[in-house]
């Protein structure tokens, strides 16, 4: 198949700027985060964690993209975005907005649940330059502590999608800070306890779609290993490499390839996170 006939799909925590020393302060992993999208041929990617900051050196690093996105804080510029980047030369945007998860999602930097940070999605309508087609892509990052905050976030996702983007194809791509056996994970499939059945509610995990099964690792967070080890060895915590970011699609999308980057710099990780990569085809 023809690169212009399918799109890669990239879902990547890329750690905020918050170390100020050591190996994987932003200094130090800005160049290794840009070329993992570079690299692997990215169509559209959706980050979460960045600050504006890392937002300006993606951008400046990758001058073939364009990205949209609002910080969380403030809905301006203020506090992590859930950024999305996109290949100019591949992608038009046709509309674009965001909203707070939160029983306000329509105010700025509202607070949701038993959230412990106020947490945002980003959506935009693309269409494919290549194909015509046309599809949404929403971007989001669940909260890390509040359980109900989780649920509830899958759940207001849900029906942001049905609402605002109908019977187009989607694409969803986040960290939902969740595995596989949680309820937020559960509803978002359709497998939850009084989710709806309409298969039109709830979304496909790429990882299980993709015709050739996952390429490279089975977990998404590692936390850089040798920081996770420390910590269990020093304080006793339960951290562990898990799965908790996704692609999730609906509305005619075949995965042709679903894959979880393990990949080293110099025998480091660009982020305490692995991006998520599938390849798509909007088929209907």
């Amino acid at each position: 198949m023809n690169k212009g006939e399918y799109l890669r799909v990239m879902s990547f925590n890329v750690l905020l700027d918050w170390r100020k020393e050591g190996p994987y302060t932003w200094a130090n992993r800005r160049n290794s985060v840009a070329s993992m999208i570079r690299f692997h041929h990215v169509d559209v990617a959706g980050l979460q964690e960045p600050l504006r900051n890392q937002v300006d050196d993606l951008s400046n690093l990758l001058p073939e993209y364009a990205w949209l996105g609002i910080g969380r804080e403030d809905g301006k510029t203020r506090g992590e975005y859930a950024a999305i980047f996109y290949r100019k030369g591949r992608l038009e945007v046709l509309e674009s907005g965001s909203f707070w998860l939160s029983e306000t999602p329509d105010v700025p930097g509202s607070l949701g649940w038993d959230a412990a940070c106020v947490r945002i999605t980003t959506w935009a309508r693309f269409k494919d330059k290549c194909t015509g087609n046309e599809f949404f892509l929403f971007n989001t990052h669940f909260d890390h502590v509040g359980i109900t905050a989780q649920a509830e976030s899958a759940c207001l996702l849900l029906k942001q999608i049905k609402d605002i983007a109908g019977d187009f194809p989607v694409i969803v791509t986040g960290d939902f800070n969740c595995v596989e056996n949680s309820e937020a994970y559960r509803i978002m499939t359709g497998a939850a306890s009084g989710s709806q059945k309409d298969e039109t509610d709830h979304m496909v995990d790429a990882f299980y779609a993709s015709l050739h099964g996952n390429h490279g690792a089975v977990v998404s967070f590692h936390g850089f290993d040798e920081e996770i080890q420390k910590a269990k060895e020093e304080n006793g915590c339960d951290f562990e490499r898990i799965k908790i970011d996704y692609i999730f699609v609906k509305n005619g999308i075949k995965v042709l390839q679903h894959g979880i980057l393990d990949e080293k710099f110099n025998g480091r990780y660009p982020s305490d996170h692995s991006p998520v990569v599938s390849d798509i085809v909007i088929d209907r």
